[in-house]
């Protein structure tokens, strides 16, 4: 029995000693090429660019992606081993020749491109009919300059960045928006989004400060990008919410008052320690000349001096109490008939 166990000992380090061997010795490469893998497979990643379009050569095999601007002249090139001319295909059906797609040699060229000519393109042997290359043809636009809008409608807690995009890309686009305090070398991120309207909320603001928050929104796509920057005072955003459960009632025996109740905005964080004003504005039914009245800290209001029997309307905007930033939208309008016996 131990002679046997003495055999199996030597029979295993005579084949597996040397294996481990060269383990040992093939790590410290395995371990460099896992650490470039990233970088590897980045360079897989092939940017071309031309006038008016960008081509991406993708990880599928012989599939090109590429991006076009409409209204721009594409040129598709056949990935040829040998010169001469090709037979183009656009989703398999065979392109002729028109007034605004040429073929030269190798090379497709489409003129004034639209969305119509999006596709997936192949180029094939005219003797053989098998496929040299095959391209995807996506048209759009390079981004257009962002619209930003900056805001606090819960100061003090935080501030609010929306942005749009006027003019739809058509192709895919990513908005990011950044921000930073003063100086300060760390630019956050505030969203990173490919919705072309969409809105971030920026916390722990600062007060009372006269150094500026720099705020940055840029859109990108395979045919560019497009950026905007603002500097922004805090208390020079401050935009509160319209007033909540805006009311108007008629008052028992009073002929010409109406009874005005609203609540402050449900997003202004402590109405009791960061005041509000209000502007309340009023109309009679068929008079286009509305009144206007600002009140401080108060969520109610009689108003008075009205026709006897007639309709009115009221909508009510919250703005800071000292007037920094601006009002808020009107809230929904209200309507009241005065009181009458009848």
């Amino acid at each position: 029995m131990a002679a046997g166990t003495n055999s199996l000992r030597s029979s295993y380090q005579r084949v597996y000693q040397p294996l481990s061997g060269l383990l040992a010795a093939a790590l410290p490469q395995v371990s460099k090429l896992y650490m470039e893998l990233p970088i590897i497979l980045g360079a897989v990643m092939v940017l071309l660019s031309t006038s008016g379009s960008t081509e991406c050569q993708h990880i599928q095999p012989g599939v090109i992606t590429h991006y076009g601007e409409i209204g721009s002249n594409i040129t598709l090139s056949c990935d040829m081993s040998a010169s001469g001319t090709a037979d183009w295909r656009l989703n398999d059906s065979r392109i002729m020749e028109t007034t605004d797609v040429k073929q030269m040699g190798n090379k497709l060229i489409i003129i004034n491109a639209h969305s119509s000519k999006e596709g997936e393109y192949s180029c094939h042997s005219p003797e053989t009919g098998s496929a040299y290359s095959r391209v995807s043809l996506l048209l759009g636009y390079a981004p257009g300059k962002p619209q930003l809008n900056c805001y606090s409608a819960s100061y003090p807690l935080n501030m609010t960045c929306s942005w749009k995009l006027e003019k739809p890309t058509n192709l895919p686009t990513v908005i990011k928006t950044t921000y930073s305090y003063g100086t300060e070398q760390h630019v956050k991120t505030c969203s990173s989004t490919e919705s072309l309207q969409d809105s971030c909320t920026i916390e722990d603001i600062k007060l009372f400060s006269k150094v500026p928050y720099t705020v940055k929104v840029t859109a990108t796509n395979p045919l560019g990008s497009r950026s905007t920057t603002k500097e922004i005072i805090v208390e020079k955003i401050i935009k509160p919410d319209p007033p909540a459960d805006v009311s108007l009632s008629p008052i028992p025996n009073q002929r010409k008052k109406l009874l005005l109740q609203w609540k402050p905005p449900v997003t202004w964080p402590n109405p009791q320690l960061f005041l509000l004003k209000y502007i309340i504005k009023y109309w009679q039914a068929g008079s286009d000349r509305p009144r206007m009245i600002e009140i401080s800290n108060q969520t109610s209001y009689t108003l008075s001096g009205l026709r006897s029997r007639a309709v009115y309307f009221v909508a009510v905007a919250a703005k800071d109490f000292v007037d920094n930033g601006q009002p808020s939208e009107w809230s929904p309008t209200v309507s009241a008939r005065l009181w009458s016996k009848e």
